[in-house]
């Protein structure tokens, strides 16, 4: 980009800035609550809610003295609620606001105490399935039962235009691949494999909501061409001791038990907060690869069926943290994070190789894999707020992350006969230690009322070694490195990035967000063998806009652009190695090259209905690609760059309320795929509609029993090259409300009819690439789930201040 058009943007973006100042007329409600004896209320509940269909329009919080402001408020009618855990909720009169700016006084409200509301405390009120916002979608699945005893990658299928591939640990939204996970507003710098099993281990009762992020601002990082998952875990802001723990014990095909708590501890200038997830899981799978290749005259199969009965995995993480106050304006955090998966199998290969339909090789080879993940990382972070308009954040992030990912398999060879052939064993040793470094600085500015700059830095180090060791052992125990399998690699990358965002309300019904984002590159991969295998220095321009326009008080449009980027996972990137049989590998890619998209997206509501649809074109989109040697009848999988992917996506979700008991919750995406790229010198062209829904039955019974029934459907499509079979998964669950001392009990079953399995299949004969596989992990699953809350019914804050994370998440 020219310095002409910087220039034009910054100046863009202060002319707005002055012009948005004094595009609305607006209005002022103030007033005081106090207790019944006269004392200030503080840190109550203040609502603002339309009279036509008590929607909320905006809340605060009284302050210590019991006074409350509403800024901004547009003509209407309206009238306020003032609530309070332990008192009894109060009503003002209906306002009707109309004309020009005017500041209005309400009378002094006194909130009575409800003893009957000390025992036992309800919400009544639930948040909506789903929320359009100007560059975010919200899922809240909080209050969902079919999720109840699952894990965060079971509530990540079942959300809408969301699909997860069990095979290349990816996860894809609205039909594009490349999405970066977030936890609380920070990036999950963990390789894909690792986060799919951290996800595995979290437990959905500790998630409070999903953002989808479909064309992120500009102070996001560019990373991620797909977009941003957001996973928002649940935490309280009240003073005191309180929070939440649950326990979970269920069978599918083997036994699955868990726990969590979390907790929130605060106390003046003082706020701590932490959580810890426990799950064990034994999931026994079923793999299978064919394959046919033509050699010659000669038609050559290789069919192997991989058992895996003991698969035990468990999986911890925890996390504690800690806010101080220094004073009214300045916040100190430091937040510290554990993850430790160790997931174990033991699998009967069987494997036969056939010519022209005859069996010619029958192999045996039992093995054993451990794949031990552990990370450990802390964060630093300072608030600064100068003034009233002007606000510093500052955040340092360490991360240590091992792989130990250590196999062993026996080879043992049966003639047509069936009689032994000399046997061998394989022992493969792969170690990757990975470290990063995170910094990065946020300014934001309000200009006005209406209008925010917000200026931003970041710079990110990563560091790994890769080191595989193959030996091949004799049964003379003999023991040979196989040095084409054998390498010690590294890797150095570091990004800079800047970047500028404006935000402003051009009128009263319209908004505008708009940014400049520029990253910087250095990535070198070598060994001392090798050196500079890969070294790249590239720099580019990442702009987003977004503009949401209310056409009436139930009509909504927004829209949306952005460009991202996709670097090479570390996973995808190393040369490591996965051994199905003898001749059919798996290994990362050190040629892989990163990947660019531009999207665009536009959304409208109706009320509660919302309807979507995008567009994007990535270049050198990176998806795995078996590639089969027919001289050597030898398989590798591994992530090569395509061409060119186009993806065009639209969305629906509808609710319905057939009764005042029964709610439904549906969505339904269509993704047109258009995929083009050159394998092996010859022109592909992949064309795929597939489709899928989410529904969701909520059934309120009597004495506080709920019913949930839901669904998911993928039609059958690409990824890839590999064009793969429908699968989804139907739920149900019951729940029992026990009040506010006993919590709920929950009972789900879910993937009733073992629908959620993977077959896929590669077909281009032109490239002697004649591919079927299989992932058969599907298990109807039945969990019982106690879940309860703990601390003091009658709480008040001490001060609304949020965590740093959840600060940032505000301002974007």
């Amino acid at each position: 980009m020219k310095m002409n058009t910087v220039k034009l943007f910054f100046g863009v973006s202060l002319f707005l800035a002055f012009f948005g100042q004094n595009a609305i007329a607006q209005h002022q409600i103030s007033g005081i609550l106090r207790e019944v004896d006269g004392k200030p209320l503080a840190f109550a509940n203040v609502l603002l809610l339309n009279v036509k269909d008590s929607s909320l329009n905006k809340g605060i919080m009284t302050l210590e003295d019991g006074t409350y402001l509403l800024e901004n408020v547009e003509n209407g009618a309206f009238f306020v609620s003032f609530s309070m855990v332990g008192y009894k909720t109060l009503f003002s009169k209906t306002l009707i606001l109309e004309g020009e700016n005017s500041n209005l006084k309400l009378e002094s409200m006194a909130l009575q105490e409800n003893a009957a509301l000390l025992g036992e405390v309800q919400i009544v009120a639930q948040k909506p399935f789903l929320e359009q916002r100007i560059d975010r979608t919200i899922i809240n699945v909080s209050n969902s039962i079919t999720n109840a005893g699952g894990n965060a990658l079971q509530v990540l299928q079942r959300s809408p235009g969301v699909q997860v591939n069990a095979l290349t640990k990816t996860i894809s939204l609205m039909g594009k691949q490349g999405v970066v996970l977030m936890i609380n507003g920070k990036i999950s710098r963990l390789p894909s494999d690792a986060i799919v099993q951290m996800l595995e281990g979290m437990n959905a009762n500790n998630i409070d909501r999903i953002e989808l992020i479909h064309t992120p601002p500009a102070n996001f990082e560019a990373e991620g061409n797909a977009g941003i998952i957001n996973i928002v875990l649940k935490n309280t802001g009240d003073e005191g001791l309180n929070g939440g723990y649950s326990g979970k014990i269920g069978y599918g095909r083997a036994e699955k038990y868990g726990a969590n708590v979390y907790f929130n501890f605060r106390k003046n200038k003082l706020n701590t907060f932490g959580s810890y997830d426990y799950n064990f899981n034994l999931n026994p799978q079923v793999f299978t690869n064919y394959r046919g290749v033509q050699q010659g005259n000669d038609f050559v199969e290789t069919e192997t069926y991989s058992n895996r009965p003991y698969t035990p995995t468990p999986t911890q993480s925890a996390r504690l943290g800690l806010d101080y106050q220094v004073n009214k304006k300045t916040v100190i955090g430091i937040l510290g994070t554990f993850f430790d998966s160790h997931w174990y199998m033991e699998a009967e290969n069987d494997v036969k190789y056939s010519k022209n339909g005859i069996v010619q090789n029958h192999l045996l080879m039992p093995n054993s894999e451990t794949n031990h993940n552990r990370s450990f990382s802390g964060n630093i972070n300072l608030t600064h707020q100068f003034s009233e308009t002007q606000t510093l954040n500052i955040d340092a992030d360490m991360i240590h992350f091992d792989i130990n990912n250590p196999s062993h398999y026996q080879i043992q060879n049966l003639d047509a006969s069936g009689a032994k052939t000399p046997q061998y064993e394989l022992q493969i040793n792969k170690k990757t230690p990975i470290n990063a470094f995170v910094a990065k600085a946020d300014y934001t500015l309000n200009i006005s009322k209406n209008t925010n700059l917000e200026f931003g830095g970041k710079v990110t180090f990563l560091k790994f070694d890769n080191d595989v060791r193959v030996d091949s052992i004799s049964d003379q125990n003999v023991s040979v490195v196989l040095k084409d399998y054998t390498s010690k690699f590294g890797l150095n990358e570091n990004v800079t990035g800047a970047y500028s965002s404006f935000s402003t309300k051009i009128n009263k019904n319209t908004d505008l967000k708009f940014g400049l984002r520029y990253e910087y590159t250095n990535s070198n991969l070598g060994s001392e063998e090798q050196p500079n295998v890969v070294d790249r220095h590239y720099g580019s321009w990442f702009p987003s806009f977004f503009i949401s326009h209310k056409i009436d008080e139930n009509e909504n449009i927004n829209f949306s652009y952005s460009r991202r980027i996709s670097r090479p996972q570390i996973r995808r990137l190393a040369p490591w190695l996965i051994f199905s049989d003898p001749t059919t590998l798996e290994s990362g890619n050190i040629a892989l090259q990163p990947s660019f998209t531009n999207a665009l997206k536009l959304d409208y509501s109706i009320k509660t209905w919302h309807f979507g649809v995008s567009y994007s074109i990535e270049n050198n989109p990176m998806r795995l690609v078996p590639k089969i040697n027919a001289r050597t009848n030898r398989q590798l999988n591994s992530f090569e760059n395509l061409g060119e992917e186009r993806v065009a996506a639209a969305y629906v979700s509808v609710p319905f309320h057939p009764t005042k008991w029964w709610e439904m919750q549906n969505s339904v995406f269509v993704n047109s795929t258009d995929i083009r790229l050159t394998l092996e010198g010859q022109a592909i062209k992949l064309l795929n509609v597939n489709y899928g829904l989410n529904m969701t039955n909520t059934l309120k019974l009597p004495n506080k029993i709920t019913l949930e029934v839901s669904g998911n459907y993928n039609s059958p499509g690409y990824w890839g090259i590999a064009y793969w079979r429908a699968n989804g998964s139907a739920n149900a669950g019951i729940e029992k409300d026990f009040g506010g001392k006993w919590g709920k009990l929950r009972f789900n079953v879910s993937d009733i009819f073992l629908s959620s399995n993977w077959f896929g299949n590669t077909n281009q004969p032109n490239l002697n690439l004649m591919v079927r596989s299989s992932y058969q992990m599907a298990e109807r699953t039945f969990m019982l789930t106690w879940k309860n809350t703990f601390g003091n019914a009658k709480l008040k804050s001490a001060r609304n201040r949020q965590t740093a994370s959840a600060e940032e998440m505000k301002r974007m």
